[in-house]
């Protein structure tokens, strides 16, 4: 899933790229997130974006950022069987049509 995940979400950051500095700050560094100032030690990499990222950003479920979270758990999402055998499946549908067309 990971692979899956990896493959639809560009990199930000390559990893163990530092985080940004807070310009108005010696020792703090940005969130990638929602931009709040912070230590580097408040912060984490997420393995799969490389954005950097505080607490409150940050989803433990899966060790990523929020931002990575989600778009993993629309992926786990299980969706539910239809019960009816006779209703048409529309992308088969759209997809003979598109082969039809083609010589």
């Amino acid at each position: 899933m990971f692979q899956a995940l990896k493959n639809q979400v560009p990199r930000v950051r390559k990893e163990n790229e530092p985080p940004t500095r807070d310009p108005e700050s010696f020792s703090r560094y940005v969130c990638d997130l929602c931009h709040s100032s912070g230590s580097l030690s408040g912060l984490r990499q997420c393995v799969i974006c490389g954005r950097w990222g505080c607490s409150s950003c940050w989803q433990d479920e899966y060790y990523l950022c929020k931002s990575c979270g989600g778009i993993m758990n629309l992926l786990l999402l299980e969706l539910p069987v239809r019960d009816t055998p006779d209703e048409p499946d529309i992308k088969t549908e759209k997809r003979d049509e598109l082969t039809e067309d083609t010589p």
